[in-house]
């Protein structure tokens, strides 16, 4: 037994400390480690901060806390050391691209910024319908954001504009046909399962692929006009057929709307210019009498002619609304006759050589900013367009196609200071 009088003592337990290595604590932190009380390898920039900034100057240190210097760099006094700093680069060349961003990231935002860019540096509309002026500044955009079948069809569009501008760039041009290809492909399954949430961004991407083949037809050398023209008309109806089936919500886009372009108050025609383009028309329209063909097709390409009259008018007498007259020219065959589209499937010279004049007033008007219409750079629709017709057309009717090459060739143009100073303008030098 044990003493009473001796104190009792508890068995002595082996006690189990966590092992650390020591080291030696830092104060010369920069001050976002210090902020955020972590350990700073004391190097400009730490690697804490080229983590996560991208700005090297964003690691600062306090006048009492400098960064090392490499064990081979020689002591240097304040002085030689102040010196240093403004003459030697620093020993980290910086990166332009930021960290952790893909290059695929950083092409969807280069293109974004120039569709953002084009689409607002464009002069103010006028008048014209409601839709066609916000469709390209606000419903497309906004879609985009939440719909990644409109985000790819928007992208391929603004990725043939910018080829269009840069042809040599093959960075825009395979991106061009990828972001055309996963919007078909997105397309194609929306329709198998479409329902009414859905509805609003697959008619939106059928009006951007639309677009694509009209501007893609026209990055060819000699475009076809069925391409150009009878796909793209297809293409609208197939459109126009799917807001209908997309019930009342939709109802904005099941029609192509009317366009009312009003001539200016107190407008005055350059009638020279209208004095060449009736010779014309006039002279085209006859030779009808020599076709042997149907009477309701002559009648179609009289009601063409018609359409061409009026927006030559229109053009002449100076209007200003560009959205408006855009519009009435790409949506010129929804306005004719069937017959007249079954006269440019088969290639048809006397339709053809309407369909160039219709075309050729785009190269007429003053302002060409609404490139998902006119093209840009290499490749703009009107002169690709009507050289495309051109190489169409039989030779025996090659004739119908002067008065359009002459337009595209600025031989032929409007006098946009006509009226002005109280006198009208004269025949154009080259065009008399």
């Amino acid at each position: 037994m044990s003493d009473p009088s001796t104190p009792y003592r508890p068995p002595h337990r082996a006690v189990t400390r966590t092992y650390r290595r020591p080291y030696k604590k830092s104060t010369k932190g920069c001050c976002q480690c210090k902020a955020r009380k972590i350990k700073c390898d004391e190097t400009y920039p730490c690697s804490n901060c080229r983590r996560k900034f991208v700005d090297a100057t964003c690691c600062k240190y306090t006048s009492t806390s400098q960064p090392n210097t490499s064990p081979s760099d020689p002591p240097q006094t304040h002085s030689s050391s102040t010196s240093s700093v403004s003459k030697s680069p620093l020993h980290r060349s910086l990166s332009v691209t930021p960290v952790g961003v893909k290059s695929s990231n950083l092409l969807e935002l280069r293109l974004m910024h120039h569709y953002t860019k084009s689409v607002y540096e464009r002069p103010r509309r006028i008048s014209g319908c409601a839709l066609y002026h916000s469709l390209w500044d606000f419903e497309i955009p906004q879609v985009a954001f939440s719909s990644e079948l409109v985000l790819n069809a928007l992208l391929g569009l603004t990725s043939l504009n910018l080829l269009s501008l840069n042809p040599d760039d093959q960075t825009l041009s395979s991106s061009a046909w990828s972001y055309f290809n996963k919007a078909v492909v997105l397309q194609r399954t929306a329709l198998d399962a479409m329902d009414r949430r859905n509805a609003e961004p697959m008619i939106i991407t059928a009006v951007l692929l639309a677009h694509y083949n009209w501007l893609a037809s026209c990055s060819e050398d000699n475009p076809h006009p069925k391409k150009l023209e009878v796909e793209t008309y297809n293409m609208c109806k197939g459109i126009l057929n799917l807001a209908q089936e997309s019930g009342p919500c939709l109802e904005k886009y099941s029609a192509i709307p009317e366009v009312v372009v009003e001539l200016p108050p107190g407008s005055s025609l350059d009638q020279n210019f209208m004095d060449l383009a009736v010779e014309d028309m006039e002279t085209l329209l006859r030779s009808l009498e020599f076709r042997n063909i149907h009477q309701e097709d002559k009648d179609a390409c009289q009601k063409f002619a018609d359409e061409v009259m009026q927006i030559y008018t229109l053009i002449a007498s100076g209007s200003k609304d560009n959205a408006g007259l855009e519009q009435k020219m790409v949506t010129i065959l929804h306005r004719v006759p069937e017959c007249f589209v079954q006269l440019l499937e088969v290639d048809d010279p006397t339709a053809l050589a309407l369909l160039a004049r219709s075309i050729m007033c785009l190269d007429l008007l003053g302002d060409s900013s609404a490139w998902w219409v006119h093209g840009a750079g290499s490749g703009k629709v009107p002169p690709k367009a009507i050289n495309g017709i051109c190489k169409t057309m039989p030779v025996e009717y090659r004739w119908t196609m002067e008065f359009p090459l002459r337009v595209v060739a600025k031989e032929v143009k409007i006098n946009r200071d006509f009226g002005k100073n109280g006198s009208h303008s004269g025949k154009d030098e080259d065009a008399s």
